[in-house]
């Protein structure tokens, strides 16, 4: 059982029109993945084109950095999920956010993709613009599948147009254990001649977890990183071990905000740290890049 994260460098940032924020995010990377490679940690972070171009336009290329030090490296596709396209209108709205990581760390390192979920064929678009694998799927992707295809009946459009779109997908967390590849969106279930992995598994946001996830952490500063959250995390791989199917590979994600990686987060980072190395080193799970979960899967 793999432990992966993702941390997405967002499409809303100044990254690329502000060298303050862009080396603010640059600092918080870098303190972050210090800390996780005193642990044997492994993280994956993900970015949208502001990072990404800021990453160009002031000559700093912390995604290769990112690389070089052992982490992931991936794309986060925030694209409008209320809006139709066309195969073709999404392929290009994928590519528009691949090809600025893809120039500072090659393709070949550039591999998967968070978000891009719509109405569309988000499969084939994601393929055809060069991914292989997709993590972060949440209910938003649902809205391409026929309904009658969908996990469960009450996954409506108007239930995930108003509640669901940012919820995990399969909602059990049974069920998204395990990676799956898609043909296309035309129903959720495992397709042998699939062009496109879904990574699923998510398990929640670090800084969450102990409230039980972002419904109850909406307010402004509603939920500190404590110690309880990475307690939390702990019993839920635990958790997850202990119903997995071991005759398969699986997979959990917690997503971790680059603004936790600061000096102020010290301890309950550390204390979260140590209690994944805990799991790993008793053989709960493995510690991996979103990447290498592709790889592993595609080669067994």
């Amino acid at each position: 059982m793999y432990l992966t994260t993702m941390t997405h460098m967002e499409s809303g940032w100044e990254d690329d029109t502000s060298q303050t924020a862009f080396l603010q995010h640059v600092e918080q990377l870098r303190y972050g993945l210090g800390l996780a490679n005193e642990y044997n940690a492994k993280f994956t972070i993900e970015s949208e084109t502001p990072f990404a171009n800021g990453a160009r336009i002031w000559k700093l290329n912390i995604l290769q950095e990112v690389l070089d030090l052992g982490h992931g490296v991936g794309t986060h596709s925030d694209i409008g999920f209320r809006r139709t396209y066309t195969v073709d209108e999404l392929t290009r709205e994928f590519l528009t956010r691949k090809a600025p990581v893809d120039a500072l760390v090659g393709a070949e390192n550039n591999r998967g993709t968070s978000g891009g979920g719509c109405p569309s064929d988000w499969v084939t678009a994601a393929h055809n613009a060069g991914f292989v694998y997709m993590d972060g799927v949440v209910g938003m992707h649902l809205l391409a599948v026929p309904l009658a295809g969908r996990p469960r009946p009450e996954w409506t459009d108007e239930y995930i147009l108003s509640v669901g779109y940012h919820k995990d997908v399969p909602a059990e967390l049974a069920d998204r254990l395990y990676p799956f590849l898609l043909a296309d969106t035309k129903d959720f279930e495992p397709d042998p001649d699939g062009v496109l992995l879904l990574l699923t598994g998510d398990i929640g946001r670090l800084d969450y977890a102990a409230e039980g996830g972002a419904d109850a952490c909406r307010k402004p500063d509603a939920c500190a990183l404590t110690n309880s959250d990475a307690d939390n995390l702990a019993d839920q791989i635990r958790y997850a071990d202990s119903i997995r199917d071991r005759s398969k590979i699986a997979k959990l994600t917690i997503y971790i905000p680059a603004n936790l990686f600061d000096p102020a987060n010290e301890a309950p980072l550390r204390y979260f740290l140590a209690k994944m190395k805990e799991l790993a080193d008793q053989g709960v799970m493995v510690w991996a890049t979103q990447g290498e979960v592709y790889d592993a899967y595609m080669g067994s």
